[in-house]
């Protein structure tokens, strides 16, 4: 059996999916194959299951950690989850920071001015709040009432986005219009108006959240720490995922015709695709890795990732930092080795999908190191 605690194999292993999906996503020299782009605004590509799958595991996690203290709001339980959920947006805002300073300094800009075009939103900060409400909402209200509240946060959102052009990539968007109020132009990320890390887009968020926890709810026993999680994976767990996954995604095709699928507004049919996709996938790796025991070594090259997912993740991003400032040339690093080396050898689309998975393997190697020393960086 593939488990030790309250730790899943297949778990770890598909959050180490989604964090090398994340890197290859995000290391693009502007040559990627078109379905590791992100949709410009309607639509769906593979480049958009990365980071919602991400939350989705994020709530299953959820549910893991508080079933060790029986779901309490204990003084101890409520500081672990302020520690985490502040910690996280605390460290998306000093790693925004930093990356701010570097390019500052080397254009020779004003350095005050990374504070006043500070952005406030951002992945980790999405991350930090749909983990601290959903866990709250854990502590305080039966899990079992969560599709209630799931159903009402999404059946809401889209009424939002029907009256307010929710769909429209204008700046008459109420998206739009509330990060502008609230957050300022200087401090989103500009798409048109548009923040994809918004406020508003948030609410579903934490509904994709709550919809993982609720799915653990459903595959795992509550139970004491101290027992083996094997219920998950002799039977019944797994093959509600396949129900479950089956009956989302499903339910999200048919609804995008009303409801248009779209990560940048993070829509209702969007939570409904990918939390379907990501149970489906869940299962899938469930059956191979933790039933048949197929495939578990190749399974183990991904777990490195999904044990310190957020470091990786963060690291892949630093490590791009000093390629684009270094300048060879009168051409970034970045730049220089892509066009000398991996477009020759693979073509512009190739090289670019080659460049990030050298980006992948490296973090690999960092990551490879950090787990056969027993290192864990906890965000």
């Amino acid at each position: 059996m593939s488990t030790d605690g309250n730790r899943i194999f297949s778990l770890d292993v598909m959050r180490g999916i989604t964090i090398v999906g994340m890197i290859v996503f995000n290391t693009c020299s502007g040559y990627h194959y078109a379905q590791l782009y992100h949709a410009p605004w309607i639509g769906f590509t593979l480049a958009d299951t990365a980071f919602p799958f991400f939350v989705f595991i994020m709530g299953m996690t959820t549910w893991l950690s508080l079933r060790k203290y029986d779901f309490r709001p204990t003084g101890r339980v409520l500081r672990r989850i302020a520690v985490r959920a502040v910690g996280l947006i605390l460290v998306c805002w000093a790693f925004d920071l930093l990356g701010s300073l570097l390019f500052t300094l080397d254009s020779g800009g004003d350095i005050l001015s990374i504070f006043s075009e500070m952005r406030f939103t951002g992945v980790l900060v999405r991350l930090g709040v749909c983990y601290g409400v959903c866990a709250l909402a854990a502590l305080y209200i039966n899990y079992k009432r969560f599709p209630y509240v799931i159903a009402a946060l999404l059946l809401g959102y889209f009424i939002l986005l029907l009256c307010g052009h929710g769909f429209d990539r204008t700046p008459d968007n109420i998206l739009g219009i509330v990060d502008r109020a609230l957050l300022g132009e200087s401090h989103m990320c500009n798409d048109m108006g548009i923040d994809p890390e918004g406020i508003l887009s948030t609410i579903p968020a934490i509904a994709h959240t709550m919809l993982g926890f609720w799915m653990a709810a459903m595959c795992l026993p509550r139970q004491d720490k101290k027992e083996s999680l094997s219920p998950l994976l002799s039977g019944g767990g797994g093959g509600r995922l396949f129900f479950y996954g089956s009956l989302l995604l499903l339910s999200g095709f048919l609804l995008s015709g009303a409801c248009p699928v779209s990560k940048k507004i993070w829509s209702p049919t969007f939570v409904m695709i990918t939390s379907g996709a990501a149970s489906l996938l869940l299962g899938v790796l469930i059956e191979i890795l933790d039933v048949r025991q197929r495939g578990v070594r190749v399974g183990k090259f991904f777990s490195v990732f999904g044990a310190n997912p957020l470091f990786l993740y963060l690291l892949s991003e630093g490590i791009l930092w000093p390629l684009m400032l270094i300048k060879v040339n009168e051409q970034s690093l970045w730049d220089y080795l892509f066009r000398s080396i991996f477009v020759p050898l693979f073509g512009e689309q190739g090289g670019d999908l080659a460049f990030a998975l050298v980006n992948v393997f490296f973090c690999w190697l960092v990551g490879f190191i950090l787990y056969r020393r027993k290192i864990f960086v906890r965000l």
